[in-house]
């Protein structure tokens, strides 16, 4: 959307507007890059931030960060998977058999169809280096694709043995085939499922003071029956708490990130150069 683009505040006005109101103080909104995330979080020049779990695992000894909350979307839960699927006619039959193959992936910095990905590939035995690779935009470079539709045409189609599409955006694809070559899940296979891990996650400065701390965990966990106007902006229909667990799956991207990345050689072999910022 070039709109959002030129204000990626937008969809968060109304969220925004109604959390000033409640906390009774002025709320205000700025992008924050990832290099700045860490150091604007501890200093307390940012009070909270919106990342995602990847970011979020990133951050130098995370457990320091309280999460206030998790997004969930209308209908969803608030950690979803991502799948792996292939034709439903394809031999393969197993993570292992994907060795020489190409895997598709969705946008480089998405948490669970990039990072949750290759954790799932590893725990299998595959490293990058036993795909098939890429020769553009990047010689060695893993196939990524902007949307599961991509994924989706791009696995029928041969041009990827298989790929990984968010469970979310799997079940919105119809049951069965259509006319006009329209997808449906029944000419696909699920053959493994990543780590479910959330969209997104509100995070804290460890230097916000408790009682300010609650009151603003109070707002988001509430918000989904005080302001759904406010949300609905942003696809979300609800906040929850986190449990351990999540926060724990979340966290081991990063310990398997830099496990994977020693044995493709080096942390760039699976880390994108850029990444989405967090706000």
């Amino acid at each position: 959307d070039p709109l959002q683009a030129l204000n990626p505040f937008g969809p968060y006005s109304a969220l925004q507007n109604a959390m000033s109101r409640d906390l009774q103080r002025t709320v205000a909104l700025d992008l924050c890059f990832p290099f700045q995330l860490q150091p604007c979080l501890e200093t307390g020049l940012y009070h909270a931030a919106v990342v995602s779990p990847i970011q979020y695992a990133r951050l130098s000894k995370a457990q320091r960060f309280p999460v206030i909350a998790v997004p969930a979307g209308e209908g969803e839960p608030i950690v979803q998977p991502a799948l792996l699927v292939v034709p439903a006619d394809s031999p393969i039959q197993a993570v292992e058999d994907l060795r020489g193959e190409t895997v598709a992936f969705g946008p480089a910095p998405d948490s669970r169809t990039h990072y949750a990905a290759l954790d799932l590939l590893a725990a299998h035995g595959l490293q990058k280096a036993d795909l098939r690779l890429e020769l553009l935009p990047i010689p060695g470079s893993l196939k990524h694709l902007p949307n599961a539709r991509e994924v989706v045409s791009c696995v029928l189609s041969g041009s990827a043995a298989a790929g990984f599409v968010d469970e979310g955006e799997w079940e919105e694809l119809p049951e069965t085939s259509g006319p006009a070559g329209a997808i449906g899940r029944d000419m696909l296979r699920v053959i493994a499922r990543t780590a479910a891990l959330p969209n997104q996650l509100v995070i804290s400065s460890p230097r916000l003071d408790p009682q300010t701390l609650e009151c603003v965990q109070s707002f988001f966990i509430r918000a989904g029956e005080t302001h759904p106007e406010a949300l609905q902006p942003l696809r979300i229909e609800r906040f929850e708490l986190p449990s351990d667990e999540l926060l724990a799956t979340c966290r081991e991207l990063a310990v398997r990130e830099s496990r994977s990345a020693a044995a493709n050689g080096g942390a760039e072999a699976l880390s994108p150069t850029t990444d989405s910022p967090a706000q």
